[in-house]
């Protein structure tokens, strides 16, 4: 068993690698292209850097994404074949997974993690490769993992080792810009990723390293997205208005109703029907009043929630034990039996509850410790995304950049316990 375990550790890329090749001839995966939006923004993009940096670019989104695709697809972008444009992102996405995977075990080295708890870690990452789903898409996912695995690595090595130069505090904050980037909902995170970092004790030019090196990236991403989107703003606010209503309506009559609700008529809940006729509801009575939709929805779903706490709080509970399952949407709209839904459902979300488990108790272990200045960017982290789930979209792709949080709590945790059994085992020879 030594040896296997012994093997694995030292090879985590190549199994990342090995994990990614084989996903791809497996028969689920997320829609090649997503939406579309991520690869319509970068072919756009690319012809607009081709044609003297003139024309339009489709911003739904985080720009960061768009960047993020460029360099793969520049490299097929001559033979404009979708297959290339689609293969071309896929292999992009898994050389920054493994990429991300080789950050986070770097920073088990950091804290000089056991290989006991190096190899449980690598098994419960692959048990569920939500990671490696991801990367089968051209999706934002993949992106943001790589920059949270980015971020554990150098936030560990700067707030527990005195071995940090400043090339890390630029690496640290380039994390941090890159992920909001990805994912612009996360802006309140970097924000208070910023507030946090001008108050802890540490030297004075690393402190204006980092928050210059954060404010520089920041402004050079809201200028290019000012300059390149032509996205109408009131459309962003439609969008929000749609994800702020459903995210009351999800899970309301229909608590055990796991499938995705896009406007599927044969799949359509009483939830997302409900929704939609508030919608409707609420903008007439815009309309005729001439009333702020944007403030009308905020304030209709601020008192729903008031009105209906327990309700909410029973939403909010299971949302927050609710794990990747919308993947499976297909499965569930077949005909198989309902033990095989149920058991992949159940199997899906047994890997998330010991991911939260093992958190929970590592969270908890360090602060026993006082070692706060470590866990407490990982809890801003996992605070705004179950906020941003809870309140304003409750698909839960928008809790993945938490994943590699989880997985290196996780990983702290196996390894305080292997550590705490050698130790007594130790005392008890002695």
């Amino acid at each position: 068993m030594k040896r296997i375990i012994d093997f694995v550790v030292k090879h985590p890329v190549a199994i990342t690698a090995l994990t990614c090749f084989l996903f791809y001839f497996l028969p689920f995966k997320p829609k090649p292209f997503g939406d579309g939006e991520y690869h319509e923004g970068t072919i756009q993009l690319i012809q607009y850097v081709l044609n003297g940096f003139q024309g339009d670019v489709r911003v739904d989104k985080g720009l960061f994404t768009l960047f993020y695709y460029f360099i793969p697809y520049a490299a097929v972008f001559y033979f404009k074949k979708q297959m290339l444009f689609y293969l071309s992102g896929v292999v992009f996405n898994s050389m920054m997974i493994c990429l991300a995977v080789n950050y986070l075990f770097k920073s088990f080295e950091v804290l000089h993690f056991s290989n006991k708890s190096k190899f449980w870690t690598l098994m419960i990452l692959n048990l569920f490769p939500i990671h490696v789903y991801y990367a089968m898409g051209i999706l934002a996912e993949a992106g943001s993992f790589f920059a949270v695995c980015m971020m554990v690595y150098f936030w560990v090595k700067i707030a527990t080792t005195k071995l940090s130069s400043f090339v890390d505090f630029i690496f640290l904050a380039t994390a941090v810009v890159m992920l909001m980037g990805f994912r612009p909902n996360l802006l309140p995170f970097a924000l208070l990723f910023l507030i946090y970092f001008v108050f802890i004790k540490i030297n004075i030019k690393y402190k204006f390293l980092f928050g210059g090196t954060f404010i520089f990236l920041m402004a050079l991403l809201t200028i290019a997205e000012q300059s390149l989107s032509t996205t109408d703003g009131e459309f962003k606010k439609e969008v929000f208005r749609k994800q702020l209503l459903w995210s009351r309506f999800e899970l309301r009559d229909e608590p055990f109703n796991w499938l995705p609700q896009h406007g599927e008529k044969d799949v359509a809940s009483s939830d997302y029907l409900n929704s939609l006729a508030k919608r409707a509801e609420l903008d007439s009575i815009c309309d005729f009043n001439k009333f702020d939709k944007t403030a009308y929805y905020i304030n209709w779903v601020k008192n729903d929630i008031i009105e209906h706490p327990l309700l909410t709080l029973r939403q909010y509970g299971l949302k927050f034990f609710q794990s990747q399952s919308f993947i499976i949407s297909p499965l569930i709209r077949s005909d198989k039996s309902d033990a095989i839904k149920y058991g992949v459902h159940i199997y899906i979300n047994s890997i998330n509850y010991i991911l939260i488990y093992f958190s929970i108790m590592a969270t908890v272990i360090l602060i026993r410790k006082k070692k706060y200045q470590v866990i407490i960017p990982f809890l801003l982290l996992w605070g705004w995304s179950l906020i941003y789930i809870f309140v304003f979209h409750s698909e839960q792709r928008y809790l993945f950049p938490v994943r590699p949080v989880v997985v290196f709590l996780f990983a702290y945790y196996v390894n305080y316990y292997f550590d705490k059994k050698s130790l007594n085992k130790g005392i008890a020879v002695n």
